[in-house]
């Protein structure tokens, strides 16, 4: 609690400093902008070089507009937009009217008393631009069930993976729950009330009802009384262990990935400091150049662009970006002043998916991009994972095997890739059906997540096929842990209305020594696990090097 506590503090005072530079950054850029266009003034009718400054002044109005609200000086946001237009205007006009440019003049003069009139309470300003919660991550599963019922579903809970907190109905009923956020909350039915349990959580964490009548009268009521997912009874574990990944398994995920550009490295270091204030990974670029190889690098679950940059405008740096197939689904949110509905029109048909108005609300934001991180995440797990066992899907294992070994040859990493068959799955289909033939398939899907780190790669090869790439792992390392993941999927049983019964895997391993490309990786694997197969199954055996 006390490191949490320290790294609140410092993260609060390192908004409080990236402010202070801020309102430091705009009083200068203020003061040029003023002393830029006095010494313009006398200077008429303008050459190419007064035209080229006048260009200049404008992109200056630009970013103050920008920044101002984000830094607490909305009126000076408001001075310097139509400021901009003003100036560019006058680009481009190289004799302007004398009324042209005293209303310019005018405007000039009303940024900087906006300034002054802003930076006099600048003092009293709070510790940080936004406020956004840290993440959380780990927080328990929350039981409400009946004394007899607890200790078996505790113990299914645990199974899948995930710490357990028992409560009663009067906890729940009397509020004497922690005030903290809850992950996720499985209310067992034959409890009295449980749509009272229900409605007292509702809003607080997802809420799971496991019930007797799954009607679809029964169904609704839930709804009504907030409850997200609906689990009939007997009880389905696949299907209870699916809804707690949805639920709780999400917050322990990898933190969304975010890639910000912008040219305006003041800008995009409070943008910055907001999201990874909420718990996000922030790479930020301020060379548009640069931005298709720190893309493919950080992999990122959205891009934040400002709209004008120097060189390539945002709607550019877009249609370049989207020209790999890859990225044709990745979120672009534009920063922009922009108020061209035809325009904005253009940069979504184009590549862009939303606009964020400048100048920008940190809070609002965090929310934004949150939001749109979370459901791209969501319809890209759809798009690319196996429908029974919510696993990538081999084309998707393939790409990222190949992006995992790129990384890792420009860092020197080690990788491990094992492929998986279960042994003898056809006489399980032919003995007991395919039903519980996809149970068996669930089965090591689930102990592959469960066992495996959430750092690994792991999909569904075809079939009852398995592939999963151990990252920074050598094979001799891999080895010990999947014969460990071996022994323990071969002790688990199977139960069906007639029979118990245990099935067993094979697996072979591959590493990436000597810079070896994707095809030849799979190639090594799958003859080590051919090799397994013959030296008689239910073993695990290491491709040479």
């Amino acid at each position: 609690m006390t490191e949490l506590a320290g790294a609140e503090t410092e993260m609060r005072d390192a908004l409080r400093r990236l402010r202070a530079d801020g309102v430091q950054r705009l009083g200068e850029r203020v003061r040029e902008l003023v002393a830029g266009w006095a010494a313009l003034q006398p200077r008429r009718p303008w050459d190419a070089v007064d035209r080229a400054r006048l260009g200049e002044l404008a992109a200056s109005a630009h970013r103050l507009a920008g920044a101002g609200g984000t830094f607490g000086f909305p009126g000076l946001s408001k001075a310097a937009a139509p400021l901009e237009l003003l100036l560019l205007g006058l680009r481009d006009t190289p004799s302007p009217r004398g009324d042209r440019l005293r209303q310019a003049s005018a405007q000039v003069e009303a940024v900087a008393a906006a300034w002054a009139a802003g930076s006099a309470g600048a003092e009293e300003a709070g510790d940080a631009p936004g406020q956004a919660s840290q993440a959380e991550h780990g927080e328990p599963i929350f039981l409400f069930a009946e004394p007899e019922e607890q200790a078996l579903l505790s113990a299914v809970i645990a199974n899948l993976g995930y710490g357990v907190r028992r409560a009663s109905e009067r906890e729940v009923l009397e509020g004497m729950l922690p005030e903290s956020r809850l992950s996720a909350a499985v209310i067992d039915d034959a409890v009295p009330d449980p749509l009272a349990v229900c409605r007292r959580l509702a809003g607080r964490c997802p809420l799971i009802l496991l019930a007797e009548d799954s009607s679809f009268e029964n169904r609704l009521a839930a709804a009504r009384a907030g409850v997200e997912a609906l689990v009939a009874k007997p009880l389905e574990v696949n299907e209870l262990a699916d809804w707690l990944d949805h639920f709780a398994g999400a917050r322990a995920e990898t933190r969304y990935s975010i890639v910000i550009v912008d040219d305006d490295q003041l800008l995009a270091a409070a943008y910055a400091m907001a999201l990874r204030q909420a718990g996000m990974q922030v790479t930020s670029v301020s060379d548009p150049a640069q931005a298709i190889e720190v893309i493919a690098a950080a992999a990122p679950d959205l891009i934040l662009m400002d709209l004008q940059m120097p060189g390539i405008d945002g709607i550019e740096l877009a249609r370049v970006i989207r020209q790999t197939r890859r990225h044709l689904s990745l979120p672009i949110l534009f920063l922009s002043a922009e108020q061209d509905t035809q325009r904005q029109i253009l940069a979504r048909r184009l590549g862009g998916d939303d606009f964020i108005p400048k100048p920008v609300d940190l809070d609002r934001l965090v929310t934004l991009v949150r939001l749109r991180a979370e459901r791209a995440r969501s319809l890209r797990a759809v798009m690319e994972s196996d429908s029974l066992t919510g696993l990538l899907n081999h084309a998707r294992f393939k790409e990222r095997l190949v992006l995992e070994l790129e990384r890792a040859r420009r860092h020197g990493h080690t990788l491990s890739l094992v492929i998986f068959d279960l042994d003898h799955f056809k006489s399980v289909n032919d003995n007991y059906g395919h039903l519980v033939g996809d149970r068996v398939i669930r089965g090591l899907a689930r102990s592959l997540q469960k066992r495996l780190r959430r750092t690994d790669v792991i999909g569904r090869y075809g079939g009852e096929e398995f592939a999963a790439l151990l990252i920074g792992t050598a094979p001799a390392e891999a080895h010990g842990i999947i014969e460990h993941l071996r022994e323990r999927f071969a002790a688990a049983s199977f139960d069906t209305e007639s029979a118990s019964f245990s099935v067993t895997f094979s697996a072979g391993i591959a590493g990436n020594a000597g810079g070896v490309e994707a095809e030849a990786m799979i190639s090594a694997a799958d003859a080590a696990l051919y090799a397994a197969k013959r030296a008689g199954r239910n073993r695990v055996m290491v491709a040479p090097a």
